[in-house]
C-alpha cells in the first residue's frame, strides 16, 4: 500500500511538472505572437502618421494652387470673369454683375 501510494504521488509530481512546462511553453509562444502583433501595431501607427502628414501637405491651398496651376492649366478668375447671380430670381431677372 505504501509502494503505491508513493508511485502515486511520483507520477502526480511529474504530470504537474509537465502541466506547469507546457504552460510556461503556451505563455511564451502566446507572448511571442502578442510582441509581434504589437510590432505591426507600431508600424500601422508610423504609417498612419505618415499619412496624415502627406494628407495636410496635399490638402494645403498652396499645393493645390500650384497643382491646378501646373496639371490643369487652371487660373484664378479675373473680375470680369465673375458673375453673380441673386438666388429665387427666374430666368428673365437674373442680374449679371461684374466687380
Amino acid at each position: 500500500m505504501r509502494d503505491s501510494l508513493f508511485w502515486m504521488l511520483v507520477l502526480a509530481v511529474v504530470m504537474t511538472a509537465l502541466f506547469v512546462v507546457n504552460s510556461r511553453h503556451q505563455h511564451r509562444v502566446a507572448y511571442l505572437a502578442f510582441q509581434e502583433q504589437e510590432d505591426v501595431r507600431d508600424k500601422l501607427n508610423d504609417e498612419w502618421g505618415m499619412l496624415l502628414i502627406e494628407k495636410q501637405l496635399w490638402s494645403s491651398p498652396a499645393v493645390i494652387e500650384k497643382d491646378s496651376r501646373e496639371k490643369l492649366s487652371m487660373r484664378a478668375p479675373s473680375s470680369s470673369d465673375i458673375e453673380f447671380i441673386e438666388l429665387g430670381a427666374s430666368n428673365s431677372e437674373v442680374q449679371h454683375a461684374s466687380r
